[in-house]
């Protein structure tokens, strides 16, 4: 069971209150001095509100720098043609967003090259996949701190620290790897032919008559186009989906196994019903929840995920089956069949962390 840290939102900054969060457990405390500390982030797609601030990281980097350690900011790029899809433009939309050497005391860096082309592969320990197809900047990180932005995901129903690294640190082939399961289907009686899913699809795979039509040979199941529909007209099937969540828990093992010095930080602030690869932010969801913090990547986010699932649904809030708001908000949200329970088992079966948590409120 592993103890995580809750610290709710108060009167305080949240940069305040993470400062506190981070100097009362001693979670920090294997840093050593000359460790090259790797920040893994989201700096939120250009236009997106909701990510993570560059205030909060500021905080984290002069504790480190205060241990002794190198710290740096990193990311991947993405699979879709977004501001993140490349090393040049990535760079440019992190500072757009804040993430300035002036602003945080630290460095942001892409981990797979320009292209996402520059990748290490570190062996899973399991018959069905050989290995994860990882950034290359996996190999000089020695201790890595997980900064993640909690909050509702189309693919994985919350977007948590495991999606965060699993995912995230995967280069272009890791990410095609997860996602070559998923290809999602238009809603023909939802779809109004506007085309906006097949300006965005990163490969012409969608093509525009009377609806859209996706090409499932071609699709690479980035998912854009279901951010691009407005209309609710495309979307994936859950079945279809968790062999890719399943593949995400071990490529984030395979993070783990390969750094082995890790922590994490959930920021339970602005929680929006998608990601922040979105290029704008919806209505959150619910009130600002608090910061989480562990050193089991399993636990930080069932407890996150719990503490969402509690927490009263905002006035107003878009739910497809409002009967469900207060009870399951994936599935009222998404109106899949969606299992998070599952989800957290199979992280605790293959051995990525414990699904039991022990919750230690602390106030600040």
């Amino acid at each position: 069971m592993g103890d995580v840290i809750f610290a709710p939102v108060s009167d305080k900054s949240p940069p305040e209150v993470i400062k506190s969060l981070i100097k009362a457990e001693d979670y920090l405390g294997d840093v050593k001095k000359g460790d090259y500390a790797g920040i893994k982030l989201h700096v939120g797609e250009l236009g997106n509100k909701s990510h993570i601030k560059p205030e909060i990281v500021k905080v984290i980097v002069a504790e480190l720098k205060r241990r002794g350690a190198k710290p740096f900011l990193f990311d991947c790029n993405s699979l879709y043609r977004g501001k993140r899809w490349n090393a040049v433009d990535h760079h440019e939309n992190a500072y757009k967003n804040g993430f300035t050497y002036e602003v945080v005391g630290a460095p942001f860096m892409v981990g797979d090259g320009i292209r996402g082309m520059d990748e290490t592969d570190v062996e899973i320990k399991d018959l069905r996949y050989e290995s994860a197809h990882l950034g290359k900047i996996i190999e000089d990180i020695d201790y890595l701190f997980v900064l993640t932005h909690f909050k509702f995901h189309e693919l994985f129903g919350y977007g948590g620290a495991i999606k965060n690294i699993g995912m995230g640190m995967a280069s272009r082939r890791g990410k095609l790897f997860l996602h070559s399961d998923i290809k999602p289907d238009i809603l023909a009686s939802k779809c109004t032919a506007c085309g906006a899913c097949a300006v965005t699809c990163p490969i012409n795979a969608i093509t525009v008559g009377e609806v859209a039509n996706i090409d499932k040979d071609t699709c690479i199941g980035c998912g854009m186009c279901v951010v691009a529909c407005k209309y609710g007209a495309i979307e994936f099937e859950w079945s279809n989906t968790r062999e890719c969540v399943i593949k995400t828990l071990h490529y984030a093992k395979a993070v783990i196994g390969k750094i082995k010095r890790c922590v994490y930080l959930n920021v339970l602030t602005d929680i929006t019903p998608h990601c922040d690869c979105y290029g704008y932010t919806k209505d959150f969801v619910v009130e600002d929840i608090g910061f989480l913090y562990s050193n089991d990547i399993v636990s930080i986010d069932a407890a996150s995920a719990d503490l969402v699932d509690k927490a009263e649904p905002l006035e107003g809030s878009r739910f497809k089956r409002k009967e469900l708001a207060k009870t399951d908000k994936v599935k009222a949200i998404f109106d899949i069949d969606m299992n998070m329970d599952e989800f957290f088992e199979t992280a605790q079966k293959i051995g990525l962390g414990s699904r039991s948590y022990n919750l230690v409120e602390k106030k600040f």
